[in-house]
């Protein structure tokens, strides 16, 4: 009903379970501590709170900023998935690479990387947690469940790297996992 509603109107929900969106030096909204950004040119699309944090602060550390950081929440149902979010960033002239991170249970990141492969032109970089969860056990929320061979971090993985992104084993990894971090000036 509240995503009917606002669609309705021309607002858009990000959530449930959420740390918020971001578009460093111009307006934030949500729980991401201010001190973890820095205006730049990388988009952030996440499913996770404390992931969130971690790659824009490790992007930040790097000398890049952040053109928009949206966390969309790890719930089975949300207001805007990765691909309500993709079209955003492909059209934004200020975003030149897109880091995108994800988590084990349901589609959203299969799903994204189709729609990354049929129309995404950026470079994307990705990280995917949860490749140690053992399937049909919850993992930490409600999002988090793998069942019946979907859903598992490797079957992310593996339709992100058909789609033309580069995938890294940890987020640590993210900022060094482009061409496009190793100070080019994105």
């Amino acid at each position: 009903m509240m995503y009917h509603y606002a669609k309705e109107r021309g607002a858009r929900i990000v959530g449930p379970n959420c740390p918020g969106v971001a578009s460093p030096g111009k307006a934030k909204v949500g729980i991401i501590p201010n001190v973890v950004f820095r205006p730049g040119r990388v988009g952030v699309i996440s499913r996770s709170g404390t992931l969130t944090y971690e790659i824009v602060n490790g992007i930040r550390e790097n000398g890049l900023g952040q053109s928009t950081c949206i966390g969309l929440g790890g719930d089975p149902v949300v207001g805007t998935s990765f691909v309500d979010a993709l079209p955003w960033f492909e059209n934004d002239p200020d975003t030149d690479l897109l880091v995108l991170v994800g988590e084990i249970g349901g589609t959203a990141e299969e799903d994204a990387a189709e729609y990354i492969r049929q129309y995404f032109t950026k470079p994307v970089v990705a990280y995917i947690a949860g490749r140690a969860a053992p399937a049909g056990k919850r993992m930490g929320h409600a999002g988090a469940i793998i069942s019946r061979g979907k859903g598992t971090a490797q079957s992310k993985q593996a339709a992100l790297e058909a789609a033309g992104a580069r995938v890294g084993r940890f987020p640590f990894e993210i900022p060094d996992s482009s061409p496009r971090f190793s100070g080019s000036g994105v």
